[in-house]
């Protein structure tokens, strides 16, 4: 049974509170709707709240979602057949007029394995970037490649000491039971960043478990000092108003097990038609390993695969779906693919497993909401609605193979678009927040969730 389908039977059965009696103050709508596997498991959650909650749905909509792919959303909700649509990836083609894109919610995109014979046997993978496009390039062929022994040995990850960025520079040093951090900022920094506050946050890695706690913060100035207790070890994110700095820490650290591979052949499995899954994992790829990864991110995994075509020797799998990859993957002992984070979790007891991936702050990151939020913590939104990731982003805690899913609706006023408009607002301010890190998802925060609720206002408006 799928997860979407086991969650949203326990959401509709348990979850918010249905308002007896009250009558719908206006007709309600029908909004047949699909696209993004990605989302799926989510839109399910929160689609039988929905449906169900005459608070907030007094019509009594109806909400549909078919899981299909970000490429079937888009085409299928500019054809006229959905009055909605979620995608992963943006239109190069065949774009509808007088539509909006709307942030849903952002999530980690797992590398997800199968793998028996290791030792120790619970040890968990982890890969760099270089190794993962190498991979999934059909360059390295066996799990016991010579490069991925290499990322997985007990490692010592350097102390930083000192991070910059856009005219701020901050330094930490110990001082007995202190760690004392000082800012310093340029003119132009001051008044990029006038009245916001400079923080330390500890930082606690633990493969997929990441946790943040604010220590110290202060007004920027031309020369800030704060000051913590020491922790031995412990890595600290460094924020300027809504900028990450990076990490700093005075310790170098030591992580990881040295773990003895089986010569067992990889077997690759990737999304068969397009997909913004594949889109994003590809952007990661060109993105964190250009070297390997040389075509830019694409819906389709034939046309930014890096070689002349994709191997036809049988290493390398098409499947439709997240779950089709994602069983792939379950069923086939050396298999690898790229799913959302819920169907790999899904599919823990069976013997699949999520890589850790090694960031720019020299950390392991495994898949989870919080290192997906920490990666888009400073993430740019334009006008438009569309989100930029920074591959080069260096909190310690950021895990790099992430996607935002995108809610389409059109601009033109109607009954139905403004019922869209309704359940996109429901979604991102009451379900997302209250449900999406349960289910895997990091729920939009801060400017990207104020933009987000303005690109929902476009919808209907005319």
């Amino acid at each position: 049974m799928k997860m979407r389908k086991k969650i949203s039977i326990a959401i509709a059965t348990g979850a918010l509170a249905v308002t007896a009696g009250v009558a719908p103050v206006r007709a309600a709508s029908t909004l047949n709707g699909g696209g993004s596997s990605f989302v799926a498991n989510l839109v399910d959650i929160c689609r039988a709240q929905y449906n169900r909650n005459s608070t907030f749905n007094s019509a009594g909509d109806i909400v549909n979602y078919t899981s299909s792919s970000s490429g079937t959303g888009k085409t299928s909700f500019a054809s006229g057949a959905f009055a909605w649509a979620g995608s992963d990836s943006l239109y190069t083609s065949g774009a509808p007029a007088n539509f909006v894109y709307v942030p849903l919610v952002a999530g980690s995109i797992s590398v997800m394995y199968h793998l028996e014979g290791i030792t120790p046997a619970s040890a968990t993978v982890r890969l760099s970037p270089d190794t993962i496009g190498k991979i999934f390039a059909g360059q390295i062929k066996m799990w016991n490649d010579p490069a991925i022994q290499a990322d997985n040995k007990v490692t010592t990850v350097p102390a930083v000491k000192k991070v910059s960025k856009n005219g701020v520079v901050v330094t930490v040093a110990k001082v007995g039971t202190k760690l004392n951090f000082t800012a310093t900022a340029t003119a132009s920094a001051l008044s990029k960043y006038k009245g916001k506050p400079v923080t330390v946050a500890k930082v606690v890695v633990k493969g997929a478990s990441t946790t943040r706690t604010q220590v110290a913060a202060k007004n920027i100035a031309s020369n800030v000092a704060l000051s913590a207790a020491y922790v031995k070890g412990a890595t600290y994110a460094i924020k300027v108003g809504g900028t990450s700095l990076g990490s700093v820490g005075v310790d170098s650290t030591k992580s990881g097990v040295t773990i003895k591979f089986p010569s067992l052949p990889i077997r690759v499995a990737y999304r068969s038609g397009t997909s913004g899954t594949t889109n994003n994992f590809t952007k990661f790829l060109n993105g964190a390993a250009g070297s390997v990864w040389t075509k830019p991110g694409n819906d389709a995994f034939t046309s930014a695969f890096p070689g002349s075509s994709v191997p036809s020797d049988g290493t390398f799998q098409a499947a439709n779906g997240s779950d089709g990859v994602a069983n792939y993957v379950r069923d086939n002992n050396g298999a690898i693919t790229y799913a959302e984070l819920s169907y790999a979790e899904e599919r823990k007891s069976d013997s699949v497993k999520s890589v850790l991936v090694k960031n720019n702050a020299g950390e392991y990151v495994g898949p989870s909401a919080a290192a997906t939020a920490a990666f888009y913590a400073e993430a740019a939104i334009d006008d438009s609605g569309v989100i930029t990731p920074d591959y080069t982003v260096k909190a310690a805690d950021a895990y790099l193979i992430n996607a935002v899913a995108y809610g389409l609706g059109y601009k033109t006023a109607s009954a139905d678009n403004a019922a869209v408009g309704r359940w996109y607002s429901y979604f991102i301010d009451k379900c997302a927040p209250s449900m999406g890190a349960a289910a895997f998802y990091a729920p939009l925060a801060g400017a990207i969730k104020t933009k987000a609720l303005a690109q929902v206002a476009k919808i209907n408006a005319g």
